[in-house]
């Protein structure tokens, strides 16, 4: 979510605190793949115990498609940043109709109120 990188959600002391806990290395097993992008990500427990999951393939990518519902709401996350919701849900519409659009002239017109 692109909320988590503002300055507010930054400057939050419980994100600080979490953060302070993190550390990122690369994997050597991964070290050579650049093309997909490979994580593998552990997490130690207070208890010590150590939970671990790994993904060879990132959300959104063509192995990992995102489904309908999570590009709609990507978009409107993204799109709340410069655009009412009105506006957003019309713009929505028209890029889910792209081919169908005989110009676009509705693109511009929704997009110049930004």
């Amino acid at each position: 979510m692109l909320k988590a990188f503002t300055e507010k959600a930054i400057a939050d002391e419980r994100v600080k605190a979490l953060a302070g806990k993190v550390s990122v290395a690369i994997d050597p097993e991964f070290a050579g793949i650049l093309d997909e992008s490979p994580a593998r990500v552990t997490v130690t427990l207070a208890d010590g115990r150590t939970v671990e999951r790994m993904r060879y393939y990132a959300s959104g990518t063509p192995q990992v498609p995102l489904s309908r519902e999570q590009v709609q709401e990507k978009f409107f996350s993204c799109a709340e940043r410069a655009l009412d919701r009105s506006t957003a849900t019309k713009l929505f519409a028209f890029l889910n109709r792209l081919q169908e659009q005989p110009s676009l002239s509705g693109l511009w017109s929704l997009t110049s109120r930004a």
